[in-house]
């Protein structure tokens, strides 16, 4: 009992609650202001949103998609930017503008199935996917997307995206050679 003590009054503490003041004898608990303002922190169906945002975004371009993509939207992918000759660390697509150019003259289309939704956090959502397409090898991927609140509604500010470059570059009809053959 002293331990479930400890644990509560630790915990009430790290968020700025006095243990004394959630006791089950004691007053009403005392929030702080700052826990009672809505934040701007996604929440999951937020979270649902924006994946099949993004999901839809590449497989499938629609003009009408690029409304989930904020103003100062960056896309980095050194998966990507080795293939297409583009300096590893540089920004894939560094605007919305060139993004959207992209996808309108030379859309991806990737059958992209989200195998797993992972932790997010106020701004941020990991996720893994993978890719089955042209030579069939099996792409698989992860994707950290970020998240804005600035036009009043959740957009992507950026995607960092990194998969198994080998297998997108075969399925997309290149070859390699490895070392030493």
């Amino acid at each position: 009992m002293r331990f479930l003590k400890s644990l509560l009054t630790l915990t009430l503490a790290a968020v700025g609650v006095s243990a004394a003041a959630v006791t089950p004898r004691g007053p009403a608990p005392v929030v702080p202001a700052a826990l009672t303002r809505r934040t701007h922190c996604l929440c999951q169906s937020d979270v649902n949103v924006l994946i099949a945002a993004y999901t839809r975004i590449l497989t499938k371009w629609d003009p009408a998609d690029a409304k989930y993509l904020s103003d100062d939207f960056v896309d980095t992918s050194d998966s990507i930017n080795i293939l297409a000759g583009i300096p590893l660390g540089s920004p894939t697509f560094p605007s919305k503008a060139a993004f959207i150019s992209h996808e309108t003259t030379q859309p991806d289309n990737l059958p992209i199935q989200v195998t797993f939704k992972g932790p997010f956090n106020c701004n941020y959502i990991s996720l893994i996917w993978t890719a089955t397409f042209g030579a069939g090898k099996p792409v698989r991927g992860i994707t950290i997307i970020g998240a804005t609140k600035t036009a009043g509604y959740w957009q992507i500010k950026s995607i960092d995206v990194e998969f198994n470059s080998l297998a997108y570059l075969l399925d997309i009809g290149g070859s390699f050679k490895f070392p030493g053959q």
